[in-house]
């Protein structure tokens, strides 16, 4: 008999596991909340015109595409024509365009909004990345100014915070300015597409994997191919501010009218890294002007986030002015940051770690025979006081009860809750220890995590 499991790329969720992505999911929530920005949700699905026809030409190759139902699947199949009209959303961007779009006149202005929810990728699935995963989008919509990136990155860099997953770079580019530099050291309009696509595997892949996909793109026929592989093989395994520095280099290279809207993007990202440091002295920002975000919808300022050890951004978003206003027929800027949710998940269980601020550990009431009725309310009355409890209900030898317990991942039994007195006989499991003691302190422990 074959193996049963999840299908490729999507996965099943333990206990543990589960508890560990709502507490984030809440942590993401609570911090987005301080800033002013408000839950929605949309449907799983949209119409094909809305993800295709709006998110951009690479898209295609992302979507997990839905089937005709009914006659509808008859006719088409009669006829030869497209035999799908809907698709499961592959971000959470393109539904928030449409989302605004269908409720304009019931919108503010300034719309916040932040959005958890899942959504499905047909991608190679590889470690961190998965064909069917959770998002964490933050967007505001009417924000023009560039205090509205400002915001945005200050409250996800205190998303990072919360979750405590250690240093961190936040990389803060322009999507204009590696296509401004590439014209002006020569590169044609029809090669910015392969060469945008060869440098977003720059950490990806080794360097020598690098250049030779750049000798088989057919880069390297072209006019400016020297600049490109001396640029592309340099920028290669250098930092932040060393691929700054090295785009600093090749600005010296390029035509003067081009220079100028690269001195304007440039003092724009200044501009937001200065203010965010300006509200955050602790902030990991940093320009890094080759940095490559992939959606299509991008217009000006975008970022990612990376871990220090981990190669994989765990985050990015940046400026899209141009893709609410396609749906809503007329201008309305936008910009946004999603979280890689499973990447940050993948994260903290390497480190087994949780967030700073962890739930209250769940406790088991161990049943010492007395009626099942009198324990479920002395079990209510427990959680009257505040505690996590899962009560045992069968009539097991203590050993069993506590074997139990700790194949469930619970680390605090109660063996005797004297209501008189309000004092508590518990054993810690993975000491095999009995304590006994005031329930207010057995709460006060619970909270505290003072014992493991």
């Amino acid at each position: 008999m074959s193996s049963i499991g999840p299908p490729t790329g999507m996965r099943d969720w333990l206990p543990q596991d589960a508890l560990l992505r709502q507490h984030l999911m809440e942590t993401i929530g609570k911090v987005y909340r301080l800033y002013g920005y408000l839950p929605i949700d949309t449907p799983v699905m949209e119409d094909l015109s809305v993800l295709l026809g709006k998110g951009g030409g690479e898209n295609e190759k992302l979507l997990f595409k839905i089937l005709k139902r009914g006659e509808k699947l008859t006719e088409a199949q009669a006829a030869g024509g497209d035999l799908a009209d809907q698709g499961l959303r592959f971000d959470l961007t393109v539904p928030l365009a449409r989302f605004v779009a269908t409720h304009q006149g019931k919108l503010p202005k300034i719309f916040r909004r932040y959005h958890i929810a899942p959504v499905w990728r047909a991608d190679r699935p590889q470690k961190g990345r998965f064909r069917e995963f959770y998002q964490c989008d933050i967007d505001v919509v009417g924000g023009a100014s560039p205090d509205y990136e400002v915001e945005i990155i200050t409250a996800t860099e205190r998303v990072l915070k919360e979750l405590n997953l250690g240093n961190y770079c936040f990389r803060l580019s322009d999507k204009n300015l590696l296509p401004l530099l590439f014209q002006g050291i020569g590169v044609l309009a029809e090669d910015l597409g392969p060469l945008t696509i060869l440098l977003d595997k720059m950490d990806k892949i080794e360097k020598e994997q690098l250049l030779s996909e750049f000798q088989k793109s057919g880069l390297a026929g072209t006019h400016a191919a020297d600049n490109v592989r001396q640029f592309v093989e340099q920028a290669h395994g250098l930092t932040a501010c060393g691929r700054s520095a090295l785009f600093h280099d090749f600005l010296k290279k390029i035509d003067p009218a081009v220079r100028k809207n690269i001195d304007a993007a440039m003092g724009n990202l200044r501009n937001i890294e200065a203010a965010v440091k300006g509200i955050n002295p602790a902030s990991s920002i940093v320009i890094d002007p080759i940095l490559v975000r992939g959606m299509d919808y991008y217009t000006g300022p975008v970022y990612e986030a990376v871990v220090e050890g981990y190669p994989s951004s765990i985050l990015g978003g940046g400026r899209y002015d141009g893709l609410i206003g396609r749906f809503a027929g007329k201008d309305i800027p936008a910009v946004g940051c999603s979280l890689g949710f499973e990447r940050i998940l993948s994260i903290l269980q390497e480190r087994k770690e949780g967030p700073a601020t962890a739930a209250m550990p769940r406790v088991l009431l161990v049943n010492d025979g007395r009626s099942i009725g009198l324990l479920q309310q002395q079990a209510e009355r427990l959680r009257n006081a505040g505690i996590c409890l899962e009560t045992y209900l069968d009539q097991d030898d203590p050993g069993k009860q506590f074997k139990y317990a700790e194949a469930s991942c619970i680390k605090w039994a109660i063996r005797n809750f004297a209501e008189a007195t309000l004092t508590v006989t518990v054993r810690h499991l993975p000491e095999r220890r009995d304590l006994t003691m005031p329930l207010t302190d057995f709460i006060a422990l619970l909270n505290g995590k003072t014992t493991e």
